[in-house]
């Protein structure tokens, strides 16, 4: 079997709903990175924080590091540019859409000289998107980056 194959095979086994999530995401990615670099991190966040919600909608952790693993397969399969940020900012909105709090992390650690940045997203103090770990290989900015932490005084 080649690999276009074994690919639909696995997009065919998943459920209905999260082909069409898959499927969204990818749709959505593009657009995510676009609105980041038109917008720059503060001004997009605060766009994305006026869509609607549903009113707290009830969601076990394993359905949203599930939600998280669609994201990162879509991302992967995405035609263009695609980053931790975008993929983090993407799900966030998804999981603020189905009414779960989440928070934007974003960290840097030094490696063999270069510093290295990377955004994830956590529920309840738990990474959704990425290693279990990826809060011990990044020093996080805090909580919750605010939407003016990176505007000019």
């Amino acid at each position: 079997m080649n690999r276009l194959a074994r690919r639909l095979s696995r997009f065919r086994a998943l459920s209905g709903p999260d082909r069409r999530t898959l499927l969204a995401a990818a749709a959505w990615m593009p657009i995510f990175w676009l609105g980041l670099r038109v917008f720059g991190l503060p001004r997009f966040q605060a766009r994305l924080q006026r869509g609607k919600t549903t009113a707290n909608a009830a969601m076990a952790l394993p359905d949203i590091q599930a939600l998280g693993e669609l994201v990162n397969i879509a991302a992967r399969y995405t035609l263009g540019p695609r980053t931790c940020l975008t993929r983090s900012l993407l799900l966030g909105w998804l999981l603020r859409r189905r009414g779960v709090e989440s928070q934007l992390r974003i960290g840097v650690r030094l490696n063999q000289g270069r510093l290295d940045a990377h955004a994830w997203v956590e529920c309840e103090g738990v990474p959704v998107n990425d290693r279990p770990d990826v809060g011990a290989q990044f020093a996080s900015f805090g909580d919750i980056v605010p939407l003016d932490a990176f505007q000019a005084p």
